[in-house]
């Protein structure tokens, strides 16, 4: 059986990997905003920082948020059951 701190820990990295799709979206849809460029999930476009065409980085970027409809609830509830579980563990 697993000890409260490790389910705790278990919690947390579900947690993060639920979110982790999310998170690399909302940072593409911030780089596009401050770069003032266009990007679309079907084709890469022109986006360029530093002289590095970073388009198709960012359309994979945004390809990669649907992975948020089975990460988020699928990681989210395993989070969920290890939280639950920790709190109902004794300390050892």
């Amino acid at each position: 059986m697993l000890c409260k701190i490790k389910l705790q820990r278990l919690a947390r990295y579900l947690a993060v990997l639920a979110m982790f799709p999310l998170l690399i979206v909302m940072s593409a849809e911030l780089t596009v905003a401050l770069l003032q460029c266009t990007v679309k999930e079907a084709l890469p476009t022109d986006c360029r920082i530093f002289n590095y065409d970073i388009g198709m980085i960012l359309a994979v970027s945004y390809t990669a948020g649907w992975a948020t409809l089975l990460t988020l609830p699928i990681a989210g509830v395993g989070a969920y059951i290890c939280y639950i579980k920790s709190l109902r563990l004794r300390k050892p």
